[in-house]
């Protein structure tokens, strides 16, 4: 199947429809999961209907006007267009409510995301209360949204709406939480200086040496891979303790996003006093990249920069500072493990399951620097060779993690999907009981990045191998819906792909539902533009509207200059339409070639006509 077999709207549509049933149970907004509620899931569940709503222009809920009637329909328990954004206004504010401390701090806590890694304990609920880099970033993501969505539809609701004041209001508290959000995620970078010596920087010198060179050598070409890198992460000092380490070239590095605030990140100094955070609190995450949380960190920082957020003007004066120095560790962050996972000829990406650096493997570890990777091709000019080499690297992930693949009896793969890989979240001092985070969404998010290579890859057979890869992910998740009761359509039933699983019941989970939803946006924007183009296609077209524009030419020069002679006005039609083919090779190319070869019969059917004239003479 193909994943234009997917139809991204109707998909969303049917997602929307059943969010709405979920939410508004009671006839009033309802939060929570199976997992409870907390500051991550509950921001997940608006973005199940903000994120289409912001990023598909044609599923826009701001003008309630000019509401698509497929979203209209499946919005239905909103209460209808007029209803549907103050029930989103609603929810908001209920959010930002629940989510502030009571000295007006904004609350980023885990809640019960946050799990104790024995199970036969429980956390103490300051462990819970921990703020934590999937919040950062859900609200990053979350607010933004939110506050474009405002934005507009104040553009449509008058001034003396009882509803105006209370809409400007909750933009200011947005702002005030984004800009806390961009604090967070500063504070949570963090550098992992290593000696050679040392467990981690043998373990850093094996994972790059898949050639089997001496280790000096495979340290020289680290360390010149990686001097661009390290000459630039002076420019991180905002938030980071230890940039100045790294001047020791015999010194091994690793960059990235801890999972909350590092303990060893300093305060953040605001400079307008209308950006009042209040007390930022002192860090208790251990100083050491995940994988998981950079590619969260990574994936929020790049959406301050999209083009919805500078066209709207999303961001004050402060934010975008915050959003600049975010941007520095966003690009040393990608370029970092872009070069690590592509170091020598033989990728260390290729050599599966990645292999971490306190000793853990998974392949969603390999998919995990395989999403940052994309990342970073997005973010410069995707070399084709690389576009290539990831397809069968994307594939292979599929099938081990048997998603595109059968399962097997007592399949240990399965545990990737459920209950999930537990991550370790290293323990401090500050910390009196080991906890974890527990991932489960490794195929929504290998859709994504197959979606995302799609858009780059200028090669058909790539293009089509990265959207049927897609198409079959897509049909993995569909069969893992909620087929009926409470939840009914949306995620998550492992237990329709594996059947083996222990019957747990089947239970709605908002940021699973939620990463679903980004992949089907991704693939909707696949399907509706790309950012490059097949330069095979562009030469084709560019060389036929040469030739139809030579064969023009010829019934010119055989065709009186004047306003009633025959073929004439057919001419200059054929010649307007050639000029339009002409503007379009570079960006459109098979429309190009579809008016050339219009415009070619039709000058061969002129050439015939005249051919039959002379006969006839």
């Amino acid at each position: 199947m193909r994943s234009e077999n997917i139809q991204p709207r109707r998909r969303l549509m049917e997602i929307w429809k059943s969010a709405a049933d979920f939410s508004m149970r009671s006839g009033a907004w309802t939060w929570g999961d199976a997992y409870g509620s907390n500051s991550i899931s509950d921001a997940d569940q608006l973005l199940t209907f903000f994120l289409p709503a912001t990023v598909v222009p044609e599923l826009s809920l701001e003008d309630i006007n000019n509401i698509a009637v497929d979203a209209s329909s499946a919005l239905a328990a909103f209460g209808g267009n007029s209803q549907t954004p103050r029930v989103l206004i609603g929810a908001l504010e209920q959010f930002i409510e629940r989510y502030t401390r009571p000295d007006g701090t904004c609350d980023f806590s885990g809640g019960s995301t946050l799990l104790p890694l024995d199970p036969a304990l429980e956390l103490p609920q300051e462990q819970h209360d921990i703020d934590i880099v999937p919040s950062f970033t859900a609200s990053v993501t979350l607010c933004l949204a939110a506050i474009g969505f405002i934005d507009g539809y104040l553009d449509f609701l008058p001034q003396r709406s009882a509803l105006h004041p209370r809409a400007l209001r909750l933009r200011t508290a947005l702002s005030l939480r984004l800009t806390s959000a961009l604090v967070g995620l500063l504070r949570g970078f963090t550098l992992n200086p290593m000696s050679q010596e040392s467990d981690e920087g043998r373990r850093l010198l094996r994972l790059l040496n898949q050639e089997r060179k001496p280790p000096r050598q495979v340290l020289a070409a680290f360390n010149d891979r990686m001097k661009s890198v390290r000459g630039r992460l002076g420019e991180a000092r905002l938030g980071v303790e230890k940039a100045s380490e790294l001047e020791d070239p015999e010194l091994l590095f690793e960059i990235g996003w801890t999972w909350g605030i590092a303990s060893d990140a300093p305060p953040v100094n605001l400079r307008s006093q209308e950006e009042d955070i209040g007390d930022q609190a002192t860090g208790i995450a251990e100083s050491l990249p995940y994988l998981y949380f950079t590619m969260q960190a990574t994936e929020a920082v790049e959406q301050l920069f999209d083009e919805r957020t500078r066209v709207l003007g999303l961001l004050n004066e402060e934010q975008e500072r915050l959003a600049a120095a975010l941007s520095i560790r966003r690009d040393l962050t990608q370029m970092y493990w872009s070069r690590l996972a592509r170091f020598g000829d033989s990728w260390p990406l290729e050599d599966l399951p990645w292999r971490t650096l306190d000793g853990a493997e998974s392949e969603y570890f390999s998919l995990l620097v395989c999403a940052v990777l994309v990342q970073d091709l997005r973010q410069r000019n995707a070399n084709e060779d690389d576009l290539r080499r990831l397809v069968p690297l994307m594939t292979d992930l599929a099938n081990r993690a048997r998603i595109t693949r059968r399962a097997l009896r007592a399949d240990p793969m399965t545990a990737l999907h459920a209950p999930g890989l537990m991550l370790g979240l290293g323990a401090t001092e500050e910390l009196p009981q080991q906890m974890g985070w527990r991932v489960n969404d490794f195929a929504p998010v290998l859709a994504k990045r197959a979606s995302q290579l799609a858009m780059l890859t200028g090669d058909p057979d790539v293009r089509d191998s990265l959207v049927d890869l897609g198409a079959r992910i897509w049909n993995h998740m569909q069969e893992r819906q909620i087929p009926e009761g409470e939840g009914t359509g949306l995620w998550d039933n492992p237990r329709g792909v594996f059947y083996r699983l222990p019957k747990n019941g089947e239970a709605v989970s908002w940021s699973l539902t939620a990463r679903t939803v980004d992949s089907v946006v991704a693939s909707a924007q696949t399907l509706t533009r790309r950012e490059a183009t097949s330069q095979l296609l562009v030469d084709t077209a560019a060389a036929v509207v040469s030739e139809t524009e030579y064969l023009l030419n010829q019934q010119l020069m055989s065709t009186p200059a004047l306003p009633g002679a025959p073929y004439q006005a057919s001419l200059q039609s054929i010649r307007e339409d050639l000029q339009r083919a002409g503007t379009l090779v570079g960006t459109r190319p098979a429309l190009a070639l579809a008016l050339a070869i219009n415009s070619a019969t039709k000058l061969d059917s002129i050439a015939l006509g005249r051919l039959d004239v002379e006969w006839g003479k």
